[in-house]
């Protein structure tokens, strides 16, 4: 089985961090201010709402 990636855990989460953010594999990675957490317990990610509107799984933090 293949190691699962470490990504942030919504504890590590702030609103008005800069998160990377993945709102599909095929689409690019979308780089924004947390505004919410949505989701909180899931293994693919937290699911957060960008201040610009934009959702998606936390993939890293960029800047606290």
């Amino acid at each position: 089985m293949a190691d699962r990636p470490n990504y942030p855990a919504p504890h590590e989460l702030e609103k008005g961090m800069t998160v990377e953010i993945e709102q599909s594999e095929d689409a690019d990675p979308i780089v924004g201010e947390v505004g919410a957490v949505i989701e909180e317990a899931d293994p693919e990610g937290t699911v957060v709402k960008l201040k610009s509107g934009a959702r998606g799984r936390v993939r890293s933090v960029t800047h606290q």
